[in-house]
C-alpha cells in the first residue's frame, strides 16, 4: 500500500525543518528498534514543535498501535485525519481501527475522505467493501472490490472478497471466477480455496471441489471446515458435528441477508410450522430459551407466552439483528455443546433449523432436559433420514438428518417422552422441498 499526503505543510523555516526531520528519522529508527519509550518521548518533543506534523502524529498512533494502547492511538490518529489536508497513512489506521471496533459507518466515512484525496488505491477500496458488506449493502460492497481488483488487480484478498460478495448476492458462476483468481495470484492462500470448493460442492462438483479442500488442509493442517467439508462429500467417518468455527463464520457472513434468502429464496416456514405444532401446549406467562435464535425468526409468535424470552446463538452478528427486533428479554452468544449455564429452568425450549448441524445429539437433548422444569416442552425440527436403521448422516449440503428412531431413543434415554411429530417440508434445496419432522417432547414428572 502506498499512501502520500498531496501537500507539505510548510510554515517553518527551512533549516528548522531539515533539523526536526533529521530528528524525526532517529526516533523513527529507535521505534523501529523497538526502544518505544525513547521514540515516543521524540516523537512528542518534535510535535511540541510542530504540532500539526502528519507524518509524526502517524508514526506516534502506531507506537500506541505497538504498544497494544488502541484507544491512545485512536485519538491521535484522528488528530492526524482532521488535518487540512489530512495525514493519509494515518486516515488508513484510523479506519482500521474503527472497522476493530465494529464502527463500520465511522469506517466509510474515513475512507471515503481517502479516495477523494487518492482514488486509485485498491486496499481502501478493498477495506471500504468489507466495511459495506458489515452493514449489509452487498451492492456497495461488490462496487468496491470491483474498483479494489481494478486498481490492485494482484491483490488476492480483493479478487477473495469480490467472490464472497458474489456468492451472497447469487451471481456464483462469476464468484467461481473471482476466487479462480485469487487463488492464480496468490496459490498457497486458504481462504480461496475453502470458497471455491463450499461453491462448486453445490454445483455438486464433488471431485473438484475435494482437491481444493484437500489444498486447504495442505496448506492449513487444522483447518476443521475444510475436513468437515471433506468428511460431508464421503469421507470415511462422520463427525459429531460441524465445527462450531464453520457454522459461527456461515452466519456471521449472512447475517444481514439471512431473512431474505430463507423467507424469499428457499421458502422456509419452519419456525411457524413449529409454533403450530407447540401452540396447544403453550400458556401464559412462560419461561422460554429460543435455542440457536439466529435473527429471531419466528420469536414474535412466542412474544404473548412468555413471562421471559432468551435466545442465544453462535453468532454474535445474527445476534444483533435480533436484538434490534425488541423481543428478548436476553441474548447471548452461546455454543450449544458447551456446558449450560442459566439463572433458571425453562417452561419451554425450542429449536428451529438448528439440530441440523450436529449429528450426535445427545450431548444437547441431556442439556435441554436438565433445564426443563418438569412438564416442560421440548419442540425442535431436524431433516428426516429416510433409512430408519442409521442414527443420522452427513449430506454433501453440510447438514445432517436423523431417522425418527433414533430421536425417539435419545428423547427417551434423558427423560423426555415424544407428545407430537409431524412430516413437514422444512426448507428448499435447488428447488427441490427438504423433508423433515417436527418433534415436541414432554419432560416427565419425577417419581417420588
Amino acid at each position: 500500500m502506498t499512501l502520500h499526503n498531496s501537500k507539505k505543510n510548510s510554515h517553518m523555516g527551512k533549516d528548522t525543518k531539515d533539523d526536526l526531520e533529521q530528528i524525526f528519522k532517529k526516533y523513527n529508527s529507535a521505534h523501529r528498534e523497538g526502544k518505544f519509550s525513547e521514540a515516543k518521548k521524540g516523537y512528542q518533543e518534535i510535535l511540541k514543535k510542530r504540532p500539526d506534523w502528519g507524518q509524526v502524529l502517524n508514526a506516534l498512533g502506531t507506537l500506541f498501535l505497538d504498544q497494544d494502547r488502541p484507544d491512545k492511538a485512536k485519538t491521535i490518529f484522528e488528530k492526524a485525519a482532521n488535518l487540512n489536508p489530512p495525514d493519509l497513512p494515518a486516515c488508513y489506521s484510523l479506519g482500521r481501527l474503527k472497522q476493530l471496533e465494529n464502527d463500520h459507518q465511522g469506517a466509510i466515512i474515513i475512507y471515503k475522505v481517502m479516495l477523494n484525496e487518492q482514488p486509485n488505491v485498491g486496499i481502501v477500496w478493498n477495506n471500504l467493501g468489507v466495511a459495506y458488506r458489515e452493514i449489509g449493502k452487498p451492492d456497495d460492497a461488490i462496487s468496491s472490490f470491483r474498483a479494489a481488483v481494478r486498481f490492485a488487480p494482484q491483490m488476492a484478498e480483493a479478487w477473495n472478497n469480490l467472490g464472497v460478495a458474489q456468492d451472497e448476492l447469487n451471481l456464483t458462476e462469476t464468484a467461481l471466477n473471482s476466487y479462480r483468481k485469487a487463488i492464480e495470484i496468490q496459490p498457497d492462500y486458504a481462504s480461496p480455496h475453502l470458497n471455491l470448493g463450499i461453491s462448486l460442492q453445490k454445483f455438486e462438483q464433488f471431485m473438484e471441489a475435494e482437491e481444493h479442500y484437500n489444498k486447504v488442509l495442505e496448506i492449513q493442517p487444522d483447518n476443521k471446515a475444510a475436513k468437515f467439508m471433506l468428511q460431508s462429500i464421503g469421507g470415511t467417518e462422520t463427525p459429531d458435528a460441524a465445527p462450531v468455527e464453520h457454522v459461527r463464520s456461515i452466519f456471521d457472513q449472512c447475517a444481514e441477508n439471512f431473512e431474505t434468502i430463507l423467507v424469499e429464496e428457499l421458502e422456509y416456514k419452519t419456525p411457524e410450522l413449529l409454533f403450530n405444532l407447540v401452540r396447544p401446549y403453550l400458556t401464559e406467562k412462560m419461561t422460554i430459551l429460543d435455542l440457536g435464535c439466529g435473527t429471531g425468526l419466528g420469536a414474535h409468535l412466542y412474544q404473548p407466552f412468555a413471562n421471559s424470552l432468551t435466545g442465544v446463538d453462535v453468532s454474535s452478528k445474527m445476534l444483533k439483528k435480533a436484538y434490534e427486533k425488541k423481543i428478548y428479554n436476553r441474548l447471548e452468544v452461546f455454543d450449544i455443546l458447551q456446558d449450560w449455564v442459566f439463572p433458571e429452568k425453562f417452561d419451554l425450549i425450542y429449536s428451529s433449523d438448528v439440530f441440523v448441524y450436529f449429528g450426535n445429539l445427545d450431548t444437547i437433548i441431556r442439556s435441554a432436559s436438565s433445564y426443563l422444569v418438569n412438564g416442560g416442552k421440548m419442540a425442535f425440527s431436524v431433516e428426516k433420514l429416510k433409512d430408519n436403521s442409521a442414527d443420522y448422516q452427513l449430506f454433501p449440503s453440510g447438514r445432517y438428518a436423523h431417522s425418527q428412531t433414533y430421536i425417539q431413543k435419545c428423547l427417551k434415554r434423558h427423560g423426555l417422552q415424544l407428545i407430537e411429530i409431524n412430516k413437514a417440508d422444512v426448507r428448499n434445496q435447488s428447488g427441490n422441498p427438504v423433508k423433515g419432522l417436527l418433534i415436541v417432547a414432554i419432560k416427565r414428572e419425577k417419581e417420588e
